[in-house]
């Protein structure tokens, strides 16, 4: 299990715990996204999903009805979580890391993309960046859009013979955020209100089940994900490679 199948393997069980096909909505990855954030190991995620599922298939009287979203496992994910934390409780960190690799968490730094694929994600990025400054600003780019080039470049640049996945996905979310910050002005207001009406309704179901850190950042997604869609440009992430 290596540190990039962290979403697929949730992805795979829940649809085979659902028992039909059905692909995961952008919004159950954003869901999968916050668990991951949150350092809530594979194993733990995946037997919340087990213990929802089976609770709800324990239940007769829902007769043909099926779980169209994951956010229906997320109280019993949450509740494992827990249970994990309190049973590793007085442990060091380097006890609990060892640990959570031993129990299969899918975060094992040492397996995932090598130079080939995180420079290929790096320096396509760059050049849809380049793509868009030329476009919106063929002058001069803003302080900022220069800023976000100048630090991919300066990734590229300082990488080593190995690949660090953890320390390099924690600079790219880094670099991302500052390159939403900079897309963002480039939104008129009317769409950002409609992409915020569209959120709230997409949204609903979250809102009412998921403690509002975690919808903030599932809401938080969905904006991001609209306005990368906007400008053609990928996010900065080793979890799509």
């Amino acid at each position: 299990m290596n540190y990039y199948n962290y979403f697929t393997e949730i992805e795979e069980h829940f649809v085979r715990r659902r028992g039909k096909h059905l692909l995961i909505s952008p919004m159950d990855w954003a869901l999968i996204s916050a668990w991951r954030d949150a350092g809530i190991p594979l194993n733990v995620a995946l037997r919340g999903i087990d213990i929802a599922m089976d609770g709800f298939f324990g239940k007769q009287h829902r007769g043909t009805s099926k779980v169209n979203s994951l956010c229906y496992c997320h109280d019993a994910v949450m509740a494992e979580y827990a249970a994990h934390l309190e049973s590793h409780l007085g442990e060091s960190s380097k006890d609990t890391q060892t640990a959570s690799l031993d129990d299969n968490t899918g975060l094992d730094r040492n397996e995932g993309p090598g130079i080939e694929e995180t420079t290929g994600l790096i320096s396509a990025r760059i050049g849809e960046i380049k793509t868009l400054s030329a476009k919106q600003y063929p002058e001069s780019a803003p302080e900022g859009l220069n800023r976000v080039l100048t630090r991919l470049e300066e990734v590229l640049q300082n990488r080593g013979s190995e690949v660090d996945p953890e320390s390099l996905e924690r600079d790219l979310g880094i670099i991302d955020d500052l390159l939403i910050s900079e897309l963002r002005v480039l939104v008129s207001p009317e769409e950002m209100i409609e992409w915020e009406q569209e959120a709230k309704k997409e949204l609903k179901v979250y809102r009412k089940r998921l403690p509002k850190e975690t919808y903030a950042k599932i809401r938080d997604n969905f904006m991001h994900d609209k306005i990368r869609r906007k400008f053609n440009i990928g996010e900065l992430s080793l979890f799509h490679l």
